[in-house]
């Protein structure tokens, strides 16, 4: 899914402060474009189990939501990938990208509808409690991952949780195509 493409990611990280996050900050008309213009092969496999839909409380940032599962505010933490930060308690560590992939998050999940779907991976948790799963949202029919989208714009690194590996290489070559 090329959802935005690196040029244009690379020239409007260039920019700074205010400009970067109004620029990277996209309409939905954009976003659905760019979501359209998905690679074959994202749609969810047959053998993969799906859990929800369940409703979005909020985006905390690019990689973290805050999701009602069994009517409990839950954090959930997108599995396999790594935003800048954008919330850290220490503001130092804050980066403008970061709030470029928490505001670019924030659109996505605006646009499609508040509803995400769950696919766990071998541990359901980090050391931190957050549930770990890979996110899901819908896009007129069709559940698109948004690890894949957030690799494939480059608003995100790969990283390996524990032994949740089960799209490890797969999101190691969108982020090395991302680059």
């Amino acid at each position: 899914m090329a959802m935005v493409n690196n040029r244009f990611f690379k020239v409007l990280t260039a920019i700074i402060g205010s400009a970067v996050i109004a620029s990277m900050t996209c309409g939905c008309e954009e976003i659905f474009e760019l979501i359209e213009e998905s690679e074959p092969g994202t749609q969810v496999p047959e053998d993969v189990e799906l859990e929800g839909p369940y409703e979005v409380d909020r985006v905390v940032d690019g990689d973290t939501l805050i999701v009602y599962i069994d009517g409990q505010r839950t954090r959930v933490r997108l599995i396999g990938v790594n935003t800048p930060e954008s919330v850290a308690e220490d503001e130092s560590r804050n980066t403008e990208e970061g709030v470029a992939a928490s505001d670019f998050v924030k659109e996505l999940i605006d646009e499609t509808g508040y509803e995400v779907w769950l696919e766990y991976d071998n541990e359901r948790y980090d050391q931190y409690d957050r549930t770990l799963a890979y996110v899901y949202i819908d896009y007129e029919g069709e559940l698109v991952m948004l690890e894949r989208i957030l690799l494939e714009d480059g608003y995100a690194q790969t990283v390996l949780y524990g032994t949740n590996d089960r799209y490890y290489e797969e999101f190691r070559d969108l982020e090395a195509d991302a680059s």
